[in-house]
């Protein structure tokens, strides 16, 4: 909070009067970039998209793209939040979005009758889900560690994705 203060310009009491905790300033900074990064025009290509397939490979566009930009926050959230009741709320909620879009692409990949055969939607959405969940670190790992280019991953992510979710 005193170098967020610092950089402000302002006092560590001043930012505490504003943000009565780092969890709420996290809160606003990830609301923030939402807004400012667009999320819902990431989001819209996917909803708009002409048939499940399409929808997945834009699905994998965003997780590379939108998620790879707000990953410090989702991870600083995600370490507060055992800690925290407010950071362990806003990424329940954040939880409860991320998955209702998962549902939502798997039962239309099953409407569509594109749903690889041994998945109902809501397993293939609770799989889609444990993903997203987990792209942080395999970013972290894939293009951080081992040098992956950021094309490269979004590669292997839609192969994953198309191999494991498309009939």
């Amino acid at each position: 909070m005193t170098a967020v203060a610092q950089a402000a310009g302002v006092t560590r009491r001043g930012l505490y009067l504003h943000f009565a905790s780092r969890t709420e300033l996290l809160v606003a900074l990830r609301r923030h970039i939402d807004e400012v990064l667009g999320l819902e025009g990431s989001i819209q290509p996917i909803v708009t998209a002409p048939d499940a397939v399409a929808a997945l490979t834009e699905w994998v566009r965003h997780l590379t793209e939108y998620h790879a930009k707000i990953r410090v926050v989702t991870d600083a959230v995600d370490r507060a939040r055992s800690t925290d009741a407010d950071a362990a709320a806003v990424w329940a909620e954040a939880m409860v979005g991320w998955h209702s879009g998962c549902l939502g692409l798997a039962k239309r990949l099953k409407r569509e009758r594109r749903l690889a055969p041994g998945w109902t939607a809501p397993h293939a959405a609770d799989a889609l889900w444990s993903l997203m969940v987990g792209f942080s670190p395999m970013w972290a790992s894939l293009v951080e560690e081992r040098g992956w280019s950021a094309e490269q991953f979004r590669a292997y992510l839609t192969r994953l994705h198309m191999q494991t979710f498309v009939a």
